[in-house]
């Protein structure tokens, strides 16, 4: 709790008054006393520690995004026309992958190849505001998946905790597993997105008189579904999230009974039960060609991009340790 505490103001200062509070509350539970006390002192040292770690890490570099527009290449999207958000997120020291790169995807498919003309033409199609081949339910799972990647699926993590009856051990190793793995393939996107700088599906539809793609037609009042986020396309960062996440429970718990309870963030009281990580995997690259923010191929990108990173750090860390049985 301490550490936490720590960590969360040291990088977080605008939350201090209610992480204060927070912290105040759930210290007021516990009964005064050494133990107590030994307890926040070590959990503070800890904290401590990483952040000294972390220092010049990357966070908050002066970078910007500076390609210049061109067939293919990201620009600002209406309505806010926002530059790219946090384009020094791409360039922080992963916390245990060696680089961004080491599991960077594919480029992205050349404007005028099939790839491209296939999934263009479906988010053009599936993706718009007003679309009338996208169905009720696909309209559904679209806005069931279109807030914040992050909260959903750790509140899902959260409630692991009771359906698989982990002590305070088991939990702490899913809890840094699957977040610092989070955390890692975060990065990987964002280097990714920065490097490829890829346009996302509205400028692409607008101005796909430009793309030298003779089965690609321009529709320049063509809008998605969900308001464009600021940042380049490729690859999808809530895709990512989905898979490390469901990856890293099947890899940790050596099963594929999921049985993930997800709450929306974008719809209120909407809740869905996932047993299958495929399944849950799906429904997350179809909602955001539904939506209309990403093409087909940026989302199945990070899907890959997330099981292949999990998978690895996995390998390599939060292995349990058996202690030799005394004789």
């Amino acid at each position: 709790m301490a550490a936490a505490y720590k960590v969360l103001v040291t990088y977080v200062p605008s939350a201090q008054a209610s992480l204060d509070a927070a912290y105040a509350a759930s210290l007021a539970k516990l009964p005064d006393g050494e133990a107590k006390d030994r307890g926040i002192a070590f959990g503070t040292r800890a904290a401590d520690h990483l952040i000294r770690l972390r220092v010049g890490d990357g966070r908050n570099a002066p970078i910007l995004f500076n390609q210049e527009p061109a067939p293919g290449v990201w620009r600002p999207t209406p309505p806010g026309m926002l530059p790219m958000s946090d384009p020094w997120m791409g360039f922080v020291r992963p916390l245990l992958v060696r680089s961004a790169t080491q599991f960077a995807p594919p480029p992205p498919p050349a404007l005028t190849s099939a790839r491209y003309t296939r999934d263009f033409n479906e988010v053009k199609a599936l993706g718009s505001l007003n679309s009338t081949a996208r169905t009720p339910a696909q309209t559904a799972t679209a806005q069931f998946f279109s807030g914040n990647a992050l909260i959903q699926f750790n509140t899902a993590l959260r409630d692991q905790l009771t359906v698989r009856h982990l002590d305070i051990v088991d939990a702490a190793r899913m809890f840094a597993a699957i977040d610092m793995s989070l955390g890692d393939a975060e990065i990987s996107v964002w280097y990714a997105k920065y490097v490829h700088g890829y346009w996302r599906p509205i400028t692409a539809i607008n101005l796909a008189g430009t793309d030298r793609n003779p089965a690609t037609v321009a529709d320049p009042t063509w809008v998605p579904l969900l308001t464009t986020p600021p940042y380049p396309e490729y690859p999808s960062g809530y895709n990512v999230v989905s898979s490390t996440v469901t990856h890293g429970l099947e890899d940790l718990f050596q099963t594929r009974h999921l049985r993930l309870t997800l709450i929306s963030t974008a719809v209120p009281g909407a809740v869905r039960q996932y047993d299958s990580g495929r399944a849950l995997r799906r429904d997350v690259v179809d909602a955001r060609v539904w939506l209309g923010i990403h093409f087909r191929f940026a989302d199945t990108a990070s899907r890959d991009m997330g099981r292949r990173l999990t998978d690895w750090t996995l390998d390599h860390y939060f292995q349990p340790v058996h202690e030799r049985e005394e004789r």
